[in-house]
């Protein structure tokens, strides 16, 4: 009997009190000798042990294969829990100590504890779900995951749009209300209090106006049962201060965001909502230094790592579109395309990262004074905290401002390159997305990409090359490989994974540039097989969020991609072994699609 075990590790902290007790009064504790060995492939499974000290090695019966390493608070061996008969041998390969649980027990467990067992039973995807869903039920995690339904939308008043301008501010002032519906033939428009203001004052409207005149017909919906969290961004995207809510085609009411608002009133990182609405440089440098806080509080409070990448590229988004409108003069912007490369293209940043972006300009459209004001807005930036790019990749260089015909014959040459730094800037731009001025100026320019790589399959085995460039970290016993600075998890999974989910992107024209949603399209046209879209998700999420979960607190000197093996706990260590043997797995399945032999 053991009563120090540790019930605060996933899965074992899922099991009730009473299981924990059965646990407990069951555990043995078992020592072994170096080179002892513990289990013998085919022998009937007696027990699942769990590592209290030393090391232990998986191997074939014949010692021709090792499999795997074993080590604190690591278990073994779990298949045979299931199918009965160990397939391999485990040798102690010093000293060790293992709690051992009877396997009629763990069985019991199982089959009494559905969570507890999807965690030995589930693939990667599930196995981090599982993990992720324990971490995020505090008060902030509830509140972003809250679903739209009756309890938090406001009724809709709907008026006819023959009302007058005077009838429809008495019905506001009566029922106190922010805004109306307009029905005029059967089409809904919004009109609101400011809309009646400007009416009534500025433009001195008649009273007897019909309110038909008044209202706005293009409105913006939520659906019933999406999250506040996604009705948030999409006010803020579209700088307005309501949404319809919609139950498939039917209207049931409005959103506004000061009564958003008032549910997040709690929370300091409202602040970082307000962005869009600053006027001056000097008030989007206070909001946009509130960045990095609002995706710490966001990280402590156990927000989903996939909610904090969508919120903080809504800001970031924000603040630089705003910059481009306080420097690039208005005349100029329906001639102009601004667009952002890299993690902050694909909408995949977790902390404010350095300048990435370029411009396309209509062809034959005049700009004089083009290069000062570009400074000026990179400038500007650099005032917000955004440092420069190492790569010199901004639109203060003119490389990376060009006019459409010229972006197409640049994008040509790099095509007929086919390798080095012209397929990585073709990567780079393949990334674009465009936040200010005329974005039908990058559609075009990414349509005339995609039809000038269409059946190149030798260049895209090139473009696809550098996702098997770094070596994944992991031993040839399939345990994690780090060197004592920690490991690269940029070089050993991020990028493996974006990049050559990009090439795949590529090759079938998907137009997509965040990376989970390339492996959706992918997934859909069976590119890759389902499960395999899911871990790999699930993958990419899980390096994204052991990044950020060891930038806080920050150091000084602190390598943003470099993980500390010895901060993660055991379920993060797993997960993470896991995770890069998914990434493994689809490096081996890109060099057999793109026939990269050299692999």
């Amino acid at each position: 009997m053991s009563t120090d075990f540790n019930f605060q590790h996933p899965p074992f902290d899922q099991l009730e009190p009473k299981q924990r007790e059965l646990v407990s009064s069951n555990l043995d504790i078992h020592y072994f000798q170096s080179q002892q060995k513990i289990v013998t492939a085919g022998a009937q499974a007696s027990s699942l042990f769990i590592i209290i000290k030393g090391q232990v090695e998986e191997r074939a019966d014949n010692n021709d294969e090792v499999f795997a390493h074993y080590t604190l608070e690591d278990w073994f061996d779990v298949r045979s829990q299931f199918g009965g008969y160990a397939k391999h041998d485990y040798i102690a390969l010093e000293e060790t100590l293992c709690y051992a649980l009877p396997s009629q027990i763990f069985r019991r467990l199982v089959s009494e504890n559905s969570d507890f067992g999807d965690y030995f039973q589930r693939d990667l995807a599930t196995r981090h779900q599982l993990v992720e869903s324990r971490e995020g039920n505090k008060n902030l995690a509830e509140f972003i995951l809250t679903t739209i339904d009756e309890r938090n939308v406001q009724p809709a008043v709907v008026i006819e749009g023959e009302t007058s301008l005077q009838q429809a501010t008495l019905i506001m002032r009566e029922q106190k209300l922010e805004s109306l519906l307009v029905n005029h033939d059967g089409c809904f428009g919004m009109l609101t209090g400011t809309d009646l203001l400007h009416a009534a004052v500025l433009v001195q409207q008649s009273l007897d106006t019909p309110v038909c005149q008044l209202a706005n017909f293009n409105l913006i919906s939520v659906n019933k049962g999406d999250f506040l969290f996604n009705a948030m961004l999409l006010m803020t995207r579209n700088s307005i201060e309501r949404v319809v809510v919609k139950d498939q085609q039917k209207i049931i009411g409005i959103l506004e965001m000061a009564h958003l608002l008032s549910l997040f009133s709690t929370h300091s990182h409202v602040l970082a909502l307000r962005i869009a609405r600053a006027s001056s440089i000097e008030e989007l440098s206070e909001a946009a230094h509130t960045l990095n806080k609002l995706v710490e509080n966001l990280c402590n409070n156990g927000i989903r790592t996939l909610f904090i990448m969508k919120l903080l590229a809504t800001m970031n988004e924000q603040i630089i579109s705003r910059v481009f409108e306080l420097s690039i003069p208005h005349q100029h912007h329906n001639h102009i395309c601004l667009m952002v490369m890299g993690s902050e293209g694909r909408g995949e940043q977790i902390v404010k990262t350095d300048q990435d972006n370029g411009l396309v300009i209509e062809d034959g459209y005049d700009w004089p004074e083009r290069q000062q004001q570009l400074n000026q807005f990179s400038e500007y930036l650099l005032e917000l905290g955004y440092p420069p790019c190492p790569g010199n990749i901004m639109v203060n260089n003119p490389d990376w401002v060009q006019q459409q015909s010229q972006w197409s014959k640049t994008i040509a040459n790099w095509i007929e390159t086919g390798h080095g730094d012209a397929m990585m800037n073709l990567a780079i731009v393949l990334d674009a997305h465009a936040i200010a001025g005329n974005k039908s100026l990058l559609r075009r320019l990414r349509k005339d990409l995609m039809a000038q790589m269409a059946n190149r399959s030798v260049t895209l085995a090139f473009f696809a090359q550098p996702a098997l460039k770094f070596h994944t970290p992991l031993t040839m016993f399939g345990n994690i490989k780090s060197k004592q600075a920690g490991l690269d998890i940029k070089k050993g999974g991020i990028f493996p994974i974006v990049h050559g989910v990009r090439a795949l992107a590529l090759e079938h024209a998907i137009s997509a540039t965040n990376t989970l949603e390339r492996i959706e399209q992918l997934a859909s046209l069976k590119v890759i097989d389902e499960d395999s879209a899911a871990n790999l998700k699930e993958a990419l999420l899980l390096f994204f969020k052991l990044r950020i979960q060891q930038l806080f607190p920050a150091e000084e000197g602190q390598d943003y991609h470099v993980l500390k093996l010895d901060k993660l706990n055991h379920s993060q260590r797993d997960l993470l072994r896991h995770g890069l043997h998914v990434v493994k797995k689809f490096k081996q399945l890109l060099a057999l699609h793109f026939n990269i032999r050299d692999y």
